[in-house]
């Protein structure tokens, strides 16, 4: 069966001055090379929260903080550009650009994400309280855009993709996101953990439908993995690791955000296992 032509892929990357915003630039400018697209890097650096004084419960800040952020913000901004330089000269093209910065981190995600497919994130963004906080969770949230955790920059061309299917509407949108590089993949692996199925998924939650999908669109062969026995989030990335998977494709946070913080999930298991196959979730 031929191949569907497959539309480009908009990526977005949002690094902030951590020492692997090499890595989601990389792998930003690599896909967007692949696909023949520019993709966008935005500098997502949130200087620490204001310093209460007691000016009648204003937020000041003593000039030396003030300073600080302000050396801190320029030399991030100079090291961004400086990998978003080099990203270009490894593709001897521009693949990837810088957008331009608005008034704030908030509003210059906001102007860019409506229409990004794929936002590139490195593992540092899952430190922390939560998988994301300030601005950058704030926005990928209320935007919804599928997310790719890069773990390093090796590419995942060629390779095995692993598909968590539970057949919830938030893996339906991953696996739709993730088509692009399900048609680079050696093959796929369709994971699910029976014992952890959601009863009300019934036949949404069928592999042979999702393998049908996948087939329909001429995307590589696939098999099916059947894993139980443990915790849903840590068995899962066990039969991830168990097929070679270089891809773990996932729906995420079923739950709220702050009840996952609270007592752990599926996702955050997902988000902090850094020795992982990369990971594309979409909530």
């Amino acid at each position: 069966m031929l191949k569907p032509e497959a539309a480009p892929l908009a990526v977005l990357t949002a690094v902030g001055g951590e020492p692997d915003d090499a890595v989601a630039i990389a792998t930003a400018a690599d896909l967007a090379r692949r696909h023949g697209v520019t993709a966008v890097a935005v500098n997502a650096f949130a200087p620490m929260p204001p310093v209460m004084g007691p000016a009648l419960g204003r937020s000041i800040m003593a000039p030396q903080i003030l300073t600080a952020i302000a050396t801190r913000r320029d030399v991030v901004d100079q090291t961004i550009h400086d990998l978003v330089d080099a990203a270009n000269r490894r593709a001897n093209a521009t693949v990837i650009r810088l957008a331009e910065p608005s008034q704030s981190v908030w509003m210059t995600l906001m102007r860019e994400l409506p229409l990004v497919d794929l936002c590139v994130l490195a593992q540092s963004s899952t430190a922390g309280d939560g998988a994301w906080t300030g601005p950058l969770g704030e926005a990928l949230m209320e935007a919804r855009v599928p997310v790719y955790l890069a773990r390093d920059a090796t590419p995942i061309i060629g390779r095995t993709v692993a598909i968590a299917w539970d057949g919830s509407f938030e893996a339906a949108r991953a696996v739709r996101a993730a088509a692009p590089l399900l048609q680079e993949a050696s093959d796929i692996a369709i994971l699910q953990d029976t014992d952890g199925l959601d009863d009300e998924a019934g036949a949404r939650a069928d592999p042979a439908r999702l393998a049908a999908w996948l087939e329909g669109r001429g995307l590589p062969a696939s098999r099916y993995v059947e894993a139980k026995g443990g915790k849903v989030g840590p068995l899962l990335l066990e039969a991830a690791d168990a097929v070679g998977a270089a891809l773990l494709v996932a729906g995420a946070y079923r739950h709220s955000r702050l009840f996952e913080a609270l007592f752990g999930g599926v996702t955050r298991a997902f988000l902090r296992a850094a020795d992982g196959p990369h990971l594309l979730i979409a909530h």
